[in-house]
């Protein structure tokens, strides 16, 4: 060990010797060829005789003076590799302070100096010498760095041709980081940028063919393997034009961070694969929440649930609208605490109005308590068991926290005097087939019940479908498994859903609560559904990959409570447009009285504490008025459609 630390060490020292020794005899070649350019007409013996032996006693210090200066300007412990036009320009600095002290030297030593036609020349050719040995060590560098041999020349034939978009400082970059990481196996063929006074300029010797429109025309003539996204933030709906394309012609994608991300640490500084708001087949819904958000400020704002992925954008948004207080209430520490962290680093004048509630809603008494201590102004509820399979399993849970944590909330929203509760519901709640929909469909009810019983108190409902993005959602869960090189698993080849982004979801969450009026059931407006299957090949392509070839995709079945295709209203409901851009009324029948859902409540509070998980869903099958819920899905029977099988490219696996 001790030998191999040894040389290790001694290695960097050999090869700034040898720098020093290549210096010097480079100084000592300038000096030669000025002196036989400029007198080319006399003999060597004439030159020596009258230039060269007069001057040899100042030679040494001369050499010293002129090395002092390459070390003084850092020339001899750079990394070459990432070397740049920063080195050259300390060469020029270097040479000029050395023939300065060459000057000295010679005044006060030899009395006389060599003719300025000998210096000036001097001067130029140990620039070029010196420059030229920098120059050549960084090639050395690079080519090191990416293996260059006989061997690795079928990799370098076999570059991934590319396109940057966008000619910006961020666009720059990537053309560096593609030149010097070995990583990067990419030939870059041109900038894209829509700036006319950019277009046909060359950036570091690649040019800006034009603008992001051309994308088209090159991904039809096959001239583009790959894509990289370098656009600034406000160019979100160019960005989403040049997905779009991309996905169409089945092109891999990658996103740039902005700078701003990368050096407040919300992303790292290397190729991301893709926002997860690239993923929406249609451009997000953009909500001015500094405008809508008045109503929060000055106000104490409790939110169930703050740990998770809604309730923790819902901390990160309100907190910016300054409220008096924000009340994180969460039955799992660990992810509260994660948020409160945030928080706190990101408002650290805030910290002492950050309160920490470690609480389970389905706890009354403790839901009561923290009513009691805090009496919130504003209650946004998003605390619920949301994952379909586990709950159909897990029925007691379900009605415990979903149904009756929603009740005690309700309840203590009223009696405690807060302006406003707002509740996060599901898609899943519209003719639901499942433990979990079903019990959304009751919450939703308990609310409009609610609103009866405390008038003081606005009860607004937003409904709203899979948020791409959260922890429960397939972005992480195939994100993870592309990573480990696949399979990426999905449970039927048509099955599709509505999606939203989490900052979408809770810009329109807040402004439903601004708008809202109590009572009443609102809508985010989603689009289109999307198939889960295709947002697998896009993910795989954002990545670099080919569903085809590089990542398979697996069909695994539908799981319990699961259908096929969700809906956003019930058969017997009907929607209608609001003056806000997003947000959609539902119509729903009034299926029970306020005292009858009080009833309901106490029947469901009997269940859980004496009744078996058949019992229990027998009870839910009675009281959600909805003929397609059942105890079981109704789905085990779909069958694979084969020739969408094999034209997806995936591997069907047993049900």
């Amino acid at each position: 060990m001790g030998q191999k630390s040894t040389k290790f060490c001694l290695r960097p020292r050999r090869i700034v010797f040898a720098l020093i020794l290549i210096d010097t005899l480079m100084l000592l070649l300038s000096v030669f060829a000025s002196l036989f350019l400029r007198f080319d007409g006399l003999s060597w013996s004439t030159i020596s005789r009258d230039y060269v032996y007069s001057h040899l006693a100042s030679l040494p210090f001369i050499i010293l003076f002129y090395l002092l200066a390459m070390n003084y300007f850092r020339l001899y412990n750079c990394a070459w590799r990432f070397a740049s036009l920063d080195i050259l320009w300390n060469v020029i600095k270097a040479n000029t302070v050395g023939l300065s002290g060459l000057v000295i030297v010679q005044s006060l030593m030899d009395g006389v100096i060599f003719p300025r036609s000998v210096l000036a020349i001097t001067l130029i050719t140990n620039i070029m010498l010196t420059g030229g040995v920098r120059i050549l060590l960084r090639v050395l560098s690079i080519l090191r760095a990416h293996g260059w041999s006989i061997r690795n020349i079928h990799r370098i034939m076999s570059l991934k041709r590319v396109v940057i978009l966008g000619a910006d400082a961020d666009g720059v970059r990537v053309l560096r980081a593609i030149n010097e990481e070995p990583q990067f196996r990419y030939k870059v063929i041109g900038f894209l940028d829509d700036d006319p006074g950019k277009r046909g300029i060359y950036i570091n010797n690649i040019k800006v063919l034009g603008p992001c429109s051309m994308l088209n025309s090159l991904i039809a003539q096959n001239k583009v393997d790959e894509v990289i996204v370098a656009l600034s933030e406000t160019s979100t709906s160019k960005i989403q034009e040049c997905l779009a394309e991309c996905r169409k012609q089945k092109l891999p994608v990658k996103m740039v961070p902005q700078l701003c991300d990368v050096l407040t640490g919300k992303t790292a500084v290397k190729l991301v694969d893709f926002r997860t708001e690239d993923l929406l087949s249609r451009p997000t819904l953009d909500t001015n929440v500094e405008n809508i958000g008045g109503y929060l400020s000055r106000k104490k704002v409790l939110i169930t649930g703050a740990g998770g992925s809604i309730g923790s954008e819902l901390c990160r948004q309100i907190i910016s609208m300054n409220p008096a207080s924000l009340i994180l209430l969460g039955h799992g520490e660990n992810s509260i605490y994660h948020i409160y962290r945030q928080l706190i680093a990101d408002y650290p004048w805030f910290t002492d109005n950050i309160k920490v509630v470690i609480a389970s809603v389905s706890n009354q008494r403790r839901v009561r308590q923290v009513f009691e201590e805090y009496h919130p102004d504003i209650v946004y509820h998003t605390a619920a068991h949301k994952h379909v399979p586990i709950m159909e399993t897990n029925e007691q849970e379900a009605v415990s926290n979903n149904v009756l944590g929603t009740s005690y909330v309700t309840r203590a929203c009223g009696v405690y005097g807060a302006e406003q509760m707002i509740l996060v519901s599901t898609d899943k709640a519209a003719n639901p087939c499942s433990v979990m929909g079903a019990t959304k469909w009751l919450c939703e009810e308990v609310l409009r019940a609610a609103s009866v019983h405390w008038p003081a108190t606005d009860f607004i409902t937003v409904r709203f479908g899979n948020v791409l993005g959260s922890r429960g959602s397939v972005v992480p869960l195939f994100r993870e498994q592309i990573s480990h090189g696949g399979p990426v698993t999905v449970t039927h080849p048509e099955m599709t859903r509505y999606f939203t982004t989490i900052p979408e979801a809770v810009r329109l969450v807040i402004q439903a609560g601004a708008m809202g009026s109590s009572g009443r059931l609102y809508l985010l407006d989603m689009g289109d559904p999307v198939r889960i299957a295709d947002i697998a090949k896009d993910m795989i392509r954002l990545h670099g990959l080919d569903p085809k070839s590089d990542i398979r995709i697996e069909f695994t079945g539908i799981r319990p409570g699961e259908r096929l295709h969700e809906q956003l209203v019930a058969d017997d409901e009907c929607i209608s447009k609001t003056p806000w851009n997003g947000l959609l009324l539902v119509n729903r029948p009034d299926y029970y009285t306020p005292d009858e859902i009080t009833e309901i409540l106490n029947q469901l509070e009997f269940a859980v504490e004496h009744e078996s998980p058949a019992a229990i869903r027998r009870i839910l099958k009675e009281l959600v008025k909805c003929s397609q819920y059942s105890s079981v899905s109704e789905l085990v029977d779909i069958k694979y459609d084969t020739d969408n099988i094999e034209s997806a490219g995936v591997r069907k696996v047993k049900w």
